[in-house]
This record gives structure tokens, sequence and C-alpha cells, in this order.
């Protein structure tokens, strides 16, 4: 990180202060209670921030991916407020740093679904960069998604159960099942909620271009699926049929 350190400073400095000059103490508070944090909220929402982020970004461009990841693990690991961790994450959203995403960003991405261990911090990575990689290097990226999904970390599952829900191009159906077979059954990280509502709302992505399959799947596992995630999954087929 050392030989970023110039680049990396300045970007994140103005981030930070740009975020605190525009803190709404009135929002802060509101905002941590819906999201149950520790870390404190500024009170920026997100329409703002990500504006205020994408000005401050132009002005520090940077100019590879490793310090792209070296720069949002430094405002992750160093956040003390959650918008900050918010703002890592937007960076990832900027077009100039799109073109940054390789699988060289997947120990940082992991690190922050892990530590960030919140639904927001893991359905914006798995919304937004898990999928440009997998669509840019499948060969790298469906191993890894398949590790996740059978591994012992709820949030790295749900990221890897969630990593399709955007794709209408190219969508892989049986890495998708791969990544919802082990979160099936009696297992305790089955029985987590964010697991139960993650794969519905995956299912119901996914019944939007093949009903008839998730219809098929939640028939073949309907005594392993909780009531919950059946709900979701079928909700918009049921609307269908209404």
């Amino acid at each position: 990180m050392a030989a970023h350190q110039t680049l990396i400073d300045p970007l994140i400095d103005t981030l930070r202060h740009t975020l605190a000059t525009h803190a709404n103490a009135a929002q802060a508070g509101p905002m941590q209670a819906y999201m149950k944090s520790v870390l404190p909220f500024h009170g920026v929402q997100t329409p703002q921030r990500r504006q205020l982020v994408a000005q401050v970004a132009a002005l520090h461009p940077l100019p590879d991916t490793a310090t792209l990841a070296d720069t949002v693990l430094a405002l992750w690991r160093g956040a003390t407020h959650r918008e900050e961790r918010y703002a890592a994450l937007d960076l990832l959203r900027l077009p100039r740093q799109r073109k940054l995403l390789n699988t060289a960003l997947l120990p940082a991405l992991q690190e922050m679904v892990v530590s960030g261990a919140w639904w927001d911090h893991c359905d914006e990575i798995s919304g937004v960069a898990l999928p440009h990689l997998l669509q840019a290097e499948p060969a790298v990226m469906k191993p890894v998604l398949r590790q996740w999904a059978h591994g012992h970390d709820l949030w790295l599952r749900r990221a890897a159960m969630l990593s399709q829900r955007c794709i209408k191009k190219g969508f892989d159906a049986v890495l998708f099942y791969d990544t919802l077979l082990p979160s099936i059954g009696a297992g305790a990280l089955a029985q987590e909620f964010f697991i139960r509502k993650g794969m519905g709302w995956a299912l119901r992505e996914r019944s939007y271009a093949a009903p008839e399959e998730v219809q098929a799947f939640c028939d073949a596992y309907a005594a392993q699926l909780s009531a919950l995630t059946r709900r979701e999954a079928l909700k918009a087929l049921a609307r269908r049929k209404a």
C-alpha cells in the first residue's frame, strides 16, 4: 500500500471531509437505528453521497487496480462513519473505476463482505462488483462463488447466491443452483434469516426469466425450503396467476 499512499491519502481525506461537511444530524440517528449499525452515520442520503463521491473521485483519479484495492480497503478499515464504507463501495460503481475491476480485487471484496457482516454491504457487492467480475472472468469466479456457497460465512453464502440477480445475458443456471443447494436443509446456516430471505429473493429474480424452472425447483425441494424462501421465490409467479 505504501507505494500508492500519495494517491490514496488525498482521495480518502477529501472524501471524509466532504461527507462530514454534508452531515445532517437529524437524519443520522434514524439511519443508524434502521441499519442497526455500530458505526454512527453522518446522515448523508444515498443519492447525495454518490454524487459527492463521484465529484471527489474525479479530482483524484486512480491509475490501476492495485491502487483501487488499496483505496477501498483503507477507506473501509479506517471508517469512523458508515457512509465512509458506503463511499468505498460507491467508488466501484463509477465508470472510471469499473474499468479497473478484475479478480485481483477479490481479496478486498471478500474482506468487506465478511467484516461488513450485514445485508447492505453484502447486497451492494453482490449486485455490482461480483456480476461484473463473473461476466469478465468466469473461469476464475465460478469456483470462487461455489467455494463461498459451501463455506461457513453467512454473508459470503448470501453474496454467492445473489451474484447473478442482475445478469440478464449469459446467466449460468447451473452455477446459480450450485450456490443455493448448500444452504438448503437442516444445517445451521440454512436456518439463518438472511440466507432464507436471500435465497427467496434470488429465486424470485430468476423467476422473471424462467418461471417454470423456479416453480419446478421449489416443488422439488418443497420439504426442505422454508416458508419464507418459498413465499419470496414464488411471489412474482403468484401475481401472474392472480
